[in-house]
């Protein structure tokens, strides 16, 4: 049976992320990002992926006509998201509102990599939608009022309990 240290020392995990910037980057800025990340012991990273210049990039809706520049990075230092937008924030000296990083494993990464390849159709021309009884308008809105008011006063009529007739006089 093997040791934990032994365990431990064979058991080789690593994190991988995504770390989006916002906004044009300094000269140099790739490798002030990977002197960085040293601390979380970068075992791979890419030498960033550039997105053409938008007026509302997905990952960053706040801000207007900018160009992201996306990093993979790999580390063997476990971490958060957080800490890591934190910490690469702090160390670059940028704004906080200009960087993302993401997991692999986010939600959001693997729903943009999701291809629909079937062109769009609109929900209202389906089949199920044009089935719908052609009245129908004339049971909902404004088109209503007057006849839930006529049912009402027909269910009125058709009480036989008077609320009043067991009421006894103050008389004592």
């Amino acid at each position: 049976m093997k040791s934990f240290n032994k365990f431990l020392t064979e058991s080789n995990k690593t994190y991988q992320f995504k770390i989006g910037i916002a906004g044009p980057l300094p000269e140099g800025f790739r490798d002030d990002m990977e002197t960085c990340l040293k601390k979380f012991k970068v075992l791979n990273m890419s030498p960033g992926k550039k997105t053409p210049i938008q007026e509302r990039p997905l990952d960053f809706p706040q801000l207007q006509n900018m160009e992201v520049t996306y990093f993979e990075t790999e580390l063997e230092y476990p971490t958060t998201s957080q800490v890591l937008q934190e910490y690469v924030a702090t160390c670059c000296k940028c704004n906080q509102g200009h960087i993302i990083v993401r997991n692999t494993n986010d939600p959001r990464e693997e729903y943009q990599e999701i291809k629909d390849t079937a062109p769009y159709e609109a929900k209202l021309t389906t089949e199920e939608m044009e089935d719908a009884d052609p009245g129908a308008q004339d049971h909902v809105g404004d088109n209503r009022v007057m006849e839930l008011l006529k049912e009402l006063e027909a269910v009125r009529k058709e009480r036989t309990i008077d609320p009043i007739d067991s009421v006894v006089s103050g008389e004592s």
